[in-house]
């Protein structure tokens, strides 16, 4: 016969509770693109945001997240989770859009450059069975400084006790 006036209501408060969070989510998005962001000081703070720059350009976050979610393994595996006005403080944010990789908002406390010139530049010769393409290009001549700049930035990526 049809669907009953209460299901129909449960529905109607579901897809209200989609559409809420979902408002909720733009105006978060849109407040962090209005904040923009503070000049860089120094040569090492143009040099990590530049990295952060090639870190967006070639499409880190689609595998990567910056955002550690205070369920499931991931205070286990990357430590505390991160306050949501931390992950909201720069414009863009780079939470992520999904996670294939580990979360790199604290890889600077847990690996170093080297390590990570050597993963860039040959992924499964570090982590076997890696699915993380190769970024050798950007060591070479032409692109080098686009690879010592996103160096620059993961090495950024760290967390001072308290402050996530």
């Amino acid at each position: 016969m049809g669907s009953s006036f209460r299901e129909v209501g449960m529905k109607g408060l579901r897809w209200g509770g989609y559409l809420g969070a979902g408002a909720a989510a733009l105006l978060a998005f849109g407040w962090t693109l209005g904040k923009g962001e503070s000049e860089p000081c120094g040569e090492r703070d143009t040099l990590v945001e530049r990295g952060r720059q090639v870190y967006i350009a070639e499409g880190c976050i689609h595998c990567h997240s910056q955002y550690i979610r205070p369920v499931g393994r991931d205070v286990e595996l990357w430590g505390p989770p991160t306050r949501p006005e931390f992950a909201l403080s720069k414009s863009p944010v780079l939470i992520g859009n999904r996670r294939q990789g580990p979360d790199l908002s604290t890889v600077g406390n847990r690996l170093s450059p080297d390590w990570n010139r050597m993963h860039l530049i040959e992924p499964s010769r570090m982590v076997g069975g890696s699915r993380m393409p190769s970024f050798a290009h950007l060591f070479e001549e032409e692109e080098g400084a686009r690879g010592e700049a996103l160096l620059a930035y993961l090495d950024s990526l760290r967390v001072e006790k308290g402050e996530q």
